[in-house]
């Protein structure tokens, strides 16, 4: 039981690099360039609204809207505010 608990903490480990949510080349490095190198940065970035994830050179609406359903995949958990409005 310990095992799967261990291996659940570190699926939705904030240290996971970006390159893990398989967006792409483009947006990956986008990311990276803006000094976002983790999901957890990400997720922090994501705290303060999309328009703030969206202001990554290079980073637009559909990388944002995959980037979130991934990180959901992964069991990461987004709040309400860090959703995407259509």
């Amino acid at each position: 039981m310990d095992q799967k608990k261990a291996r659940d903490t570190e699926r939705v480990s904030p240290q996971r690099p970006v390159a893990e949510l398989n967006l792409g080349a483009r947006p990956t490095d986008a990311l990276i360039k803006a000094g976002l190198t983790t999901i957890g940065q990400v997720i922090e970035r994501l705290a303060g609204g999309d328009d703030k994830l969206l202001e990554v050179e290079g980073f637009g609406r559909k990388s944002l809207i995959d980037a979130k359903k991934r990180m959901r995949q992964l069991g990461y958990e987004l709040s309400t505010s860090e959703e995407v409005s259509a």
